[in-house]
């Protein structure tokens, strides 16, 4: 459930469809949320390279998050994959926690809750191959290890959001 980690809920094609608007909800776990408050929504160009750049590195780089995931050392938690879902021609990236590996596939929740798509909830159970995730992340002695995407919306903050992210989730995110 990525408690202490940046969340966000990437709104794209699997591999950036053209022409689909993206969005990404305010990165803060649903733990942090307030009752009542809306989490902020940012516009993402539906091209952005950096964000595309993120996507190749999370997939690239998969087989860290396996091994962490399998063999899990000390101070190492909240482990989740990002999974691209898709209705009706549009698509949402949510996070799944609870995250399994049955050596083809991950096996989690959802832990977003979904905007633009229907069919899927908070809470359900969901699977993803490791080729077609937009994302991964877990934390390591409080830093946040992966989440590509997260990183990629934090460059595009003001230093005084990006710090209070920081703060609100008590995550060290450094640069990669």
């Amino acid at each position: 459930m990525l408690t202490n980690t940046l969340k966000t809920l990437l709104v794209a094609g699997p591999l950036f469809l053209a022409g689909c608007a993206q969005r990404v909800q305010h990165p803060l776990p649903r733990e942090m949320r307030r009752v009542g408050v809306q989490p902020e929504i940012f516009r993402i160009a539906d091209k952005d390279e950096q964000m595309r750049k993120a996507v190749r590195e999370a997939r690239r780089t998969v087989a860290v998050f396996i091994a962490a995931l399998e063999h899990p050392a000390q101070g190492q938690h909240d482990f989740q994959v990002k999974k691209p879902f898709m209705n009706d021609g549009a698509v949402e990236h949510l996070w799944l926690s609870h995250v399994e590996f049955n050596g083809n596939h991950f096996h989690g929740r959802v832990d977003n809750r979904p905007h633009l798509i229907e069919g899927v909830k908070f809470g359900d159970r969901a699977s993803v191959n490791p080729d077609e995730i937009s994302d991964w992340a877990f934390v390591d002695h409080g830093k946040l290890v992966g989440g590509y995407t997260n990183r990629a919306l934090s460059n595009n903050l003001s230093p005084e959001r990006r710090k209070e992210f920081q703060n609100e989730t008590n995550v060290r995110i450094d640069a990669q």
